[in-house]
């Protein structure tokens, strides 16, 4: 047999084996976590671990917590004089069934200015270190099937500098 055929036969194997380890994994499934946020901006130092959000605003995502204003006259005009840079943070639960233990499991965020750090139930799970583009963390070996997570989201507009409105918050 000619290596070229031999390569090609070795090819179609593997992908023959692939297209069957994926239908024993099942079908993917992608939920969206548009809903059942709250938000709230702080200053200073702030603990994952939240006990009480009574507080907080209930939002949906995309959210950009700046848009809002007010508009101030001594921020830069560039950036449509809104309060865009500081601090702010997002909490909701997930839950996923106790069936789906050992299965991968990840976040995906599509934008967050700037600066995001993940937490769950209280443990940084992951961060990205900027604000314009995606970003995944697996959270498989972290999450509690068959019961309620808590997931917060630190945003950290604070060392961003623009020369146009950026945003601020869960985006995308």
């Amino acid at each position: 047999m000619a290596k070229d055929t031999k390569e090609r036969i070795l090819m179609a194997a593997l992908a023959a084996l692939i297209c069957a380890a994926s239908a024993l994994a099942g079908p993917r499934q992608e939920v969206l976590l548009e809903k059942g946020w709250k938000f709230t901006k702080a200053d200073g130092e702030f603990s994952p671990v939240v006990v009480d959000d009574s507080g907080w605003e209930s939002v949906r995502v995309p959210h950009d917590w700046a848009i809002t204003g007010p508009f101030d006259e001594k921020l830069d005009h560039g950036t449509g004089m809104l309060p865009w840079q500081g601090v702010g943070y997002y909490r909701r639960t997930i839950e996923l069934p106790a069936d789906s233990a050992g299965k991968f499991v990840a976040l995906r965020f599509g934008g967050v200015m700037a600066r995001p750090e993940v937490f769950l139930n209280g443990e940084k799970v992951g961060s990205w270190d900027y604000g314009y583009m995606s970003f995944e963390v697996d959270i498989s070996a972290k999450i509690k099937f068959g019961e309620k997570n808590d997931l917060l989201v630190k945003v950290d507009t604070t060392k961003m500098r623009s020369r146009w409105y950026p945003g601020a918050g869960l985006y995308r």
